[in-house]
């Protein structure tokens, strides 16, 4: 009697010590850009809850992270906005990509906009404050020529004539308006999404530029179309665990995830939501 107890006894630890270890899978490490870092942290938390799956965020800037992954060699899936996702299939460094969505920019304001700021003409006026992105640095940056340019101004001679806060961080600028050491900035909506309680937000949409028609080119000489700047997601060719980084992938381009994407200021639509590459090749050319 003594004997067959020990043995269930044996029997009940060896079992519970292979359930525990199956339910111990190891996380998915999804790299993530800056912007889309909140976002994800969300994405990330439901599709644990739902799939037992655990997933581990680490952001940084989309560039610092791509440089990351091609010294490194490590993690499993890559979230950025344009023009990332193209760069990192060139080094054919990932496998399967596809476009979650959009983000665009919007003019932030103080809460209650005291300056009365309405258009992008009134950033010009010498009583706003106004901070910005990074010209050379950011990628909404690179856009802001473009965007003054359409509204009838031109940005160096803005520069010129006022003092512009400059930096590289959308948030950072963000929060200069929050703090009310700015009066008004321009960052991606779904930078100032996440501070709606504190900032009101100004649509430009008449002064954006014109969606694959309008570009930039760069110092080698490469042009880069300004809009749409997609959000994208894909799977690394360094994965151990391709399966389960596919299946979170199936996850945020799914309607469930939409809904999310969209309550953080990201634009989605059905003509964007696509997939990009497969293996490693371009796709829909």
């Amino acid at each position: 009697m003594k004997t067959n107890l020990l043995i269930l006894l044996l029997s009940a630890a060896v079992l519970s010590g292979c359930s525990s270890k199956e339910k111990s899978a190891l996380p998915l490490v999804c790299h993530v850009g800056g912007t889309m870092r909140p976002v994800f942290e969300e994405l990330a938390e439901i599709y644990t809850e739902e799939s037992g799956q655990t997933i581990e965020i680490n952001s940084a800037g989309s560039g610092e992270l791509l440089a990351n992954i091609e010294l490194q060699a490590e993690g499993d899936l890559y979230v950025s906005h344009d023009p990332f996702l193209d760069i990192i299939m060139s080094k054919h460094l990932a496998v399967n990509g596809w476009t979650l969505g959009e983000v665009y920019p919007v003019i932030i304001v103080q809460k209650g906009n005291p300056k009365n700021i309405c258009t992008l003409n009134d950033l010009a006026r010498d009583d706003v404050q106004l901070a910005l992105t990074d010209y050379k640095l950011s990628t909404l940056g690179r856009m802001l020529p473009t965007l003054f340019a359409n509204a009838g101004m031109n940005l160096d001679a803005l520069g010129q004539k006022k003092n512009i806060i400059i930096h590289r961080s959308g948030s950072f600028v963000a929060n200069l308006v929050v703090m009310k050491n700015a009066d008004a900035a321009l960052v991606w909506d779904a930078v100032a999404a996440l501070r709606r309680d504190t900032i009101d937000r100004i649509p430009i949409t008449r002064h954006l530029p014109v969606p694959y028609v309008d570009a930039i080119t760069s110092a080698t000489g490469k042009s880069y179309k300004l809009t749409p700047v997609r959000v994208t997601i894909c799977s690394l060719k360094c994965s151990k665990q391709l399966e389960e980084s596919e299946k979170f992938m199936q996850f945020v381009i799914s309607d469930r995830a939409k809904d999310v994407l969209e309550k953080y200021g990201f634009g989605v639509s059905d003509i964007l939501r696509k997939q990009e590459y497969k293996n490693g090749n371009v796709q829909g050319m």
